[in-house]
């Protein structure tokens, strides 16, 4: 009869520590296993971050191989690269954790063979998204499973005091995202608030997130009020309270797209783009004002919101009741269960 630890070694194995959502994502999901009493290690070729106060010792090696991984019951992979590295070792059984189709993005078209090769090893893949375990199987056919994401309710929550020093009767715009990234669509998105200021006489003030500093290109379409950058993971909550809404145009290749979840959390409305990972977050879409992904279909919905307050507010709610489903609870024990079941028939 099989049986199994009820405590788990559990390797995860990270590319860079770079400011990345997809970063984040590792960096609490083995918090959270850590905090459920089971044995974690992170190993990375980068060293420890500087915007994230990892609770976790993170060990900086050169390269995954049996002289580097530790003798583990699960070896997450978190990115197609690790897996490439870490597939010939010997040290557990090697997981994928998918948080995004790599070969679906612009930037690494040129790589995407060598990405589908690596998908098309028969290892099972953990899931961030419902929507991947569909694309997963359709194209690949290995074993998925769905993970969920985490919403940190120390840092998202609604109702701060602090405020921006801004004008009372602006309209506080925000938009989260590196603009040099194809996916997240970032000039969409501010041509949009062009037209929104223009034809619709809305008085924007935008604010900008990014890991990176202000390009020209990006000042040439509109220069925002407020402009972060490589903002510390903890800061974020505060900018979210201090905005009346989120955009969000993410392409299709998006893997999941936190940014509107988190703003949700903290009672901020979102329109988004209809894009198969904003719509998986809950079968009724009435938690966000989805629109065409172009500039005017942007600017007649900023402007949809910013004038029906009854909209607004529906929004909000809706919001709020499903970022209730993103616990850290849930999330240790879809991981518990696909463990166990992976350790059993693997």
């Amino acid at each position: 009869m099989f049986s199994f630890k009820s405590k788990f070694r559990i390797t995860y194995l990270l590319e860079s520590t770079e400011l990345w959502g997809g970063v984040k994502v590792v960096f609490e999901q083995a918090e959270a296993l850590k905090e459920a009493g089971h044995k974690l290690t992170i190993l990375s070729k980068d060293s420890d971050p500087d915007w994230y106060e990892l609770k976790l010792p993170l060990i900086k090696v050169a390269k995954f191989d049996d002289n580097t991984i530790p003798e583990s019951d699960i070896i997450v992979g978190t990115y197609w690269t690790t897996i490439k590295e870490a597939y010939p070792t010997k040290k557990g059984i090697l997981v994928h954790l998918c948080q995004g189709y790599e070969g679906g993005n612009k930037e690494l078209q040129h790589l995407k063979a060598e990405i589908d090769n690596i998908y098309k090893i028969k290892i099972p893949k953990l899931t961030i998204s419902p929507h991947l375990n569909i694309f997963i199987k359709n194209n690949f056919g290995s074993d998925t499973y769905y993970i969920g994401q985490i919403i940190n309710r120390e840092i998202f929550y609604p109702d701060s005091t602090k405020k921006f020093k801004t004008a009372n009767n602006n309209f506080k715009v925000l938009i989260v995202g590196p603009f040099e990234a194809d996916v997240k669509n970032i000039s969409t998105s501010l041509k949009g608030i062009v037209i929104a200021k223009k034809e619709y006489n809305i008085p924007i003030n935008l604010t900008r997130v990014s890991q990176f500093k202000l390009t020209d290109e990006e000042k040439k379409i509109i220069n925002p009020d407020h402009y972060y950058f490589h903002v510390p993971y903890s800061s974020m909550g505060e900018i979210y309270r201090n905005s009346d809404l989120l955009i969000s145009m993410s392409k299709e290749a998006e893997g999941f797209g936190l940014p509107p979840l988190e703003a949700m959390a903290c009672g901020i409305p979102t329109i988004l783009s209809k894009i198969p990972a904003h719509l998986s977050y809950d079968p009724e879409h009435n938690y966000a004002l989805f629109c065409d992904n172009n500039p005017e279909s942007i600017a007649g919905a900023i402007s949809k919101i910013y004038n029906d307050s009854s909209l607004k507010k529906n929004i909000i709610s809706n919001g709020f009741r499903i970022t209730a489903k993103f616990s850290k609870e849930s999330v240790q024990a879809r991981l518990m269960d696909a463990f166990k079941k992976i350790i059993k028939y693997h």
